[in-house]
């Protein structure tokens, strides 16, 4: 049945006005502009199945508006309910909870529940509501959502004193109320009152003892602000949820206490549970302070607001006191304790933390904090040791770069310096409860935060709007949302210098800065920290990598182009493409087949009519003989049927996932009308079982790597397909998977954990969970599948394509950014993209090139091409279908203009090859990148910290995209130094400065950076004749006619290289060329010419090794060609 938006409209505009009814302002509207719209369904999704999930549907013939969709609120319609069966005008007496410990309003009316105060002890203040008595009928009846049963006793984590030792009274009828609204067992016991929980209404579950009569005061929220320079006073206004004024009637409030010191303070009265304020002079005010829940302290900074605790408060709740603690040369412990005081902010408190601080190395701080009791606490464990196979190696810490004190008997915090006292890290909060962590800093005004993803996003972290979840989803790129992958990682810039931090924790995690404030959320696991003292952005990436692994050293092949399409339909299509490109002078290497080549969508098949095993053989050896690849798809999930033996095998070493009551667990996936079982990457059998599939697999047609996709895990299910989709409750005390206390901010709506992937009450392997480590899955895969092409060929290089992934994934995998879209905002995501995982260790990145969704045209393949000549990993991909129809196909050669600016730009890239294999190479040997942002080259830069539109191939090639429709220029930023044009050396820029910069379709402005040496071979089709071609130099002198590079090569193939390698090392100084290098590779191929960039007038002379060598001059430009120089060699070259 269609679903009928009409009729929830109608029911919530009466809603919104009735009076005593809750205000939804349209919850359920389906009336959702189409490019406003959030993804419901998944591609191929049907009006059925679309609105039996409880979305909306409403075909759209506008690009990238999706049909099956959420309401306008971000729900769904299931949630929603007929505003003419339900009241909020409930007897304190009969209110039923639909709440949960410590919910707020605005939670409590999301959930679609009443709320309103009490003063009575016991009576829930968020309520189901209750039917009208003449409801008017409804098409469509809407059930009342099933009560929430009250809580039950919360577990006290302490020992709490014997029952029989205090005189409670039996009868409830006999209790007189000891506490509040809101006061929990631990604070009502540490005041001496009994506690017991009740269903009757009206009873108090926190009582005095028989002849005492104490009663438990509520403190109010205390809010205090440091009068800034040049203020007169301090005037406080402050409002509540509702907008209703708490303090001060009239503008600009009313001034608060002075105490002294510069601090202004109030307290508000005890029913006050949470206020809004702002500070203000009458003429200066501060920005709003939003949703204040605990006694608090602020300065400004700036234009920021800064929270502190120099105030004189004293410790909050969620303060712990360093007890025990020892000191030595390599670090400290302690034990952090919470006392007598009460945090809870959303779990039960952890009183007790064992605290560690090793100085692993000068630049490293790694700092370890877990529950003091961890055997009670499994789910606060470390990451599981097989996600790192390998040691983390210290180093020298004898001249340490930060500086980290603690002292016994004080409030704990995080306070982090630089050697020379300069602040990096002063952390504002730290609470840890079982299922909650939080930790957070100020921001400053002039700091610049990059990472902290996947995310589609600017590349530069916006300091005063950024908030997004960390969790592995089945996302297809929408911005500002959770990806693929989670790495909980960020490098902040401050005054040029740049530290970087690590959470080593594989727990769902919510990222925000707002309001000049920093902070990191998880929903457990511990506090497993690195702090990165740099100082520059690179050094910082090399201190990280030796944490969670080098980068793979992949094939020289993997830099040539690919080509991949979902949609082809049978192997004479692909052998088409094959020929197509090599018909239109367009470079391939690669050749990709999407599952289109699998028997049913089941793993490790081949489709017998149109990808018969005859023919892929056929097909494969072709590509051989041309010295070019292949490579197809595996997902992770396994068809479940008893006749398909991969399912069989795996049943047979027990190797799938289980569920709670350790079955089966089944979801869905592509096998075509059959549920799927998921692999256990932690179990000790599955090495054997996934090298097995892949070696037998590989027998029919050999693949020179494999694509893993759909590894978040992905499942079209939310959670098991054969169960229902009520899940418990959170209870305050009882650990829940399912329904965690804290909701991180999954698919930008709040979507349940579960939303298509697994139950997070899965098991694994050796008692491990779903929650816990969900977001390596993907990461799993790729240890696993790595190891188990290194068994099936331990001579070559394995190579792996990873959608999910996880700090520490890049020592397995390259990485492509996902489902993007044929968009030109999808363009400019690519390069911010790219730039990120640069930082987090999988640097052989690239995005879907001319998109994957929707339809691309001639323009925008064009320009995309171009920019993707540039990607490390460079593929053109698309999808199957859009709008109900096929997307049209988008192969390069497909527009003549597309075709044109591939040809130019693929050209440039096969021409660098030797100069990106070096970096490529170098990723692994010394943790560099590939790709170079501003930030990294140019941290003192104020603008050169910003941009992400631009980039660098290595240090030395800068890219000048065009990224928006319909322009034949772009402005770029050229920073500090001198700047070649690559299509015209003779065209010099000097920066700093902008440049407009002629740009036609077909054009892509590449320049050279002074003082690099770029080493080039070719440009051929394949890398293969690409490698059998002359060395060239192209040497860009700097203003002080300098340059220097690195050129590496090896077989390129080869797992081992074992020292067979060539590395030399070019420099210019004083008009002169040295090469220097060690030699252990017998290179066939010479150095052919030598060009020299920026060189002030003709020379006199040139020799090479001391014999004159003919030259050409023009322009400044200094040519020596027809050269014979052997690469297993040194040299020197001068002219005069």
């Amino acid at each position: 049945m269609k679903f009928n938006s009409a009729v929830l409209i109608a029911k919530f505009a009466a809603l919104s006005s009735a009076t005593g009814l809750i205000k939804r302002d349209d919850q359920c509207s389906c009336t959702v502009e189409p490019l406003a719209r959030k993804d419901c369904g998944y591609i191929g999704i049907n009006e059925s199945a679309c609105v039996s999930n409880g979305c909306c549907w409403d075909p759209s013939n506008v690009d990238g508006a999706p049909w099956c969709f959420y309401t306008a609120s971000g729900g769904k319609t299931t949630e929603c309910k007929s505003s003419e069966s339900y009241s909020c005008e409930v007897d304190e007496s009969i209110r039923i909870d639909c709440g949960y410990y410590g919910i707020n309003e605005s939670e409590c009316v999301s959930r679609g529940c009443c709320w309103a105060e009490s003063s009575t002890s016991g009576i829930p203040w968020c309520f189901n509501s209750k039917k009208n008595v003449n409801p008017e009928p409804s098409p469509e009846p809407i059930p009342d959502p099933e009560p929430i049963p009250d809580p039950e006793p919360i577990p006290d984590p302490e020992p709490t004193p014997d029952p029989e030792s205090k005189n409670c009274p039996a009868d409830e009828k006999s209790r007189v109320d000891c506490g509040y609204i809101g006061v929990t067992k631990r604070q009502c016991e540490a005041a001496g009152c009994c506690w017991a929980e009740s269903e009757t209404d009206g009873i108090p579950w926190c009582f005095n003892e028989v002849g005492k009569d104490i009663h438990i005061e509520k403190e109010g929220i205390t809010v205090r602000f440091q009068k800034p320079y040049g203020w007169s006073t301090v005037n406080l206004w402050a409002w509540d949820d509702e907008d209703n004024n708490v303090y001060g009637e009239v503008w600009p409030g009313k001034t608060i206490n002075d105490i002294g010191d510069g601090w202004y303070s109030y307290t508000f009265p005890s029913d006050v549970s949470s206020v809004n304020v702002l500070f203000n002079d009458g003429n200066n005010q501060t920005k709003d302070i939003t949703n204040i829940k605990s006694s608090s302290c602020f300065k400004l900074v700036g234009d920021n607001v800064m929270k502190t605790d120099d105030c004189g408060l004293g410790p909050s709740g969620c303060s712990y006191t360093i007890t025990n603690l020892k000191t030595s040369e390599s670090g400290m412990t302690a034990v952090l304790d919470l006392e007598d005081r009460i945090c809870e902010k959303y779990d039960i408190d952890i009183p007790k933390l064992d605290f560690q601080a090793k100085f692993e190395t000068n630049d490293r701080l790694h700092i370890h904090i877990q529950p003091t009791d961890i055997e009670d606490y499994p789910h606060n464990v470390d990451v599981p040791e097989d996600a790192y196979p390998f040691e983390i190696e210290d180093g020298p810490n004898d001249d340490l770069q930060y500086s980290y004190e603690l002292v016994d008997g004080e409030t704990f915090k995080i306070n982090i310096n630089r050697k020379d006292g300069t602040p990096v890290f002063e952390s504002m909060s730290f609470i840890f409860e079982r299922q909650y962590l939080e930790i957070s800093k100020n921001v400053d005004s002039n700091s610049a935060i990059y990472g902290f993803g996947e995310v589609f996003g600017p590349y530069k972290r916006n300091s005063e709007n950024t908030s997004h979840a960390l969790w592995n989803a089945d996302n297809a790129d929408p911005v500002g949302q959770n990806l693929y992958g989670s790495h909980p990682f960020y490098i902040e810039i401050i005054d040029g210098k740049a530290y970087g931090f690590y959470l080593k924790n594989s727990h769902g995690m919510q990222f925000s800065i707002q309001d000049g404030l920093m902070t990191i959320q998880a929903i457990g696991g511990n506090f497993d920290m690195y702090f990165f003292m740099g100082p520059s952005m690179e050094d910082i990436t090399k201190q990280y990598f030796q944490v969670i692994g080098a980068p793979a050293l992949l094939p020289y092949w993997s830099l040539g182009w690919h080509q991949c399409r979902y949609g082809y339909r049978n192997i004479d299509e692909v052998r088409e493409v094959v020929a197509n490109y090599k018909k239109n002078n367009i470079p391939l290497d690669t050749m990709w087949i999407d599952i289109d080549y699998m028997e049913n969508n089941k793993d490790f098949t081949y489709d017998a009519k149109n990808f018969p095993v005859s023919e892929m053989r056929k097909f494969v050896n072709e590509l051989k003989s041309n010295h070019q690849y292949y490579i197809n798809m595996i997902d992770p999930a396994i068809a479940k049927d008893d006749n398909y033996a991969p399912f069989s095998r795996g049943m047979e070493k027990d190797i799938f996932i289980k569920d709670k009551n350790g079955e089966l667990f089944l979801g869905e996936v592509w096998p075509v009308n059959l549920n799927t079982a998921f692999p256990d990457w932690h179990h000790p059998n599955i090495v054997e079982y996934w090298t097995n599939e892949i070696k037998l697999f590989k027998d029919l047609a050999m693949t020179d790597g494999n694509w893993i996709d759909m590894n978040e895990a992905a499942s079209f299910c939310n959670g098991a397909c054969n169960s229902g989709s009520d899940d418990p409750k959170f209870k305050m005390g009882e650990f829940n998977p399912r329904n965690p206390p804290f909701v991180i901010n999954n698919f930008g709506y709040e979507a349940p954990l579960k939303t298509k992937t697994l139950d997070m009450d899965v098991q694994y392997y050796g008692g491990l969970i779903d929650y816990d480590i969900h977001n390596m899955y993907g990461h799993m895969e790729s240890i696993v599948s790595y190891e188990a092409l290194l068994n099936i060929d331990p001579i070559k290089r394995p190579f792996l394509l990873s959608r999910s992934t996880f700090p520490g994934t890049g020592r397995y995998a390259a990485h492509w950014l996902g489902d993007n879209h044929s968009w030109w905002k999808d363009m400019y995501y690519s390069i911010t993209g790219m730039l990120s995982f640069q930082l987090f260790g999988i640097p052989m990145v690239g995005s879907d090139t001319c998109g994957f969704q929707a339809n691309a045209d001639e323009e925008l393949c064009a320009r995309w091409m171009a920019l993707g000549a540039f990607n490390p990993f460079g593929r053109n991909h698309n999808g199957l279908e859009w709008d109900n129809a096929r997307i049209r196909s988008q192969e390069p050669y497909i527009w003549p203009k597309t075709a044109e600016a591939s040809r130019r730009a693929l050209a440039i890239r096969y021409k660098i090859l030797p100069y990106m294999y070096t970096y490529l190479v170098r990723t692994h040997t010394h943790s560099e990148m590939i790709l170079y942002s501003f930030a990294a080259l140019w941290p003192n830069d104020a603008t050169a910290l910003g941009i992400d539109k631009q980039f660098l191939v290595g240090k030395g090639i800068l890219i000048t995209p065009v990224i928006e429709q319909g322009k034949t220029s772009v402005e770029g930023y050229f920073p500090e130094g001198i700047w070649y044009d690559w299509y015209d050396h003779s065209n010099v820029i000097t920066g700093p400065t902008y440049k407009v910069l002629n740009a036609p379709i077909e054009h892509i402005p590449v320049h050279i950076r002074g003082g690099q040496i770029i080493p080039t071979q070719g440009p051929s089709l394949t890398v293969y004749e690409n490698r059998n071609k002359p060395f060239e130099l192209l040497v860009a002198l700097d203003r002080e006619k300098k340059a220097h590079g690195i050129l590496y090569f090896d077989d390129g193939i080869s797992y081992n290289v074992d020292g067979k390698f060539n590395e030399i090392e070019y420099n210019v100084e004083n008009g002169t060329l040295t090469a220097k290098g060690s030699y252990n590779y017998d290179e066939p191929q010479n150095l052919h010419e030598i060009s020299i960039l920026g060189v002030s007038s003709k020379p006199s002379t040139v020799t090479v090794n001391d014999a004159d060598a003919q030259f050409e001059f023009s322009n400044n430009e200094l040519i020596i060609k027809n050269l014979d120089i052997s690469m297993n060699d040194d040299f020197v070259l001068s002219w005069n």
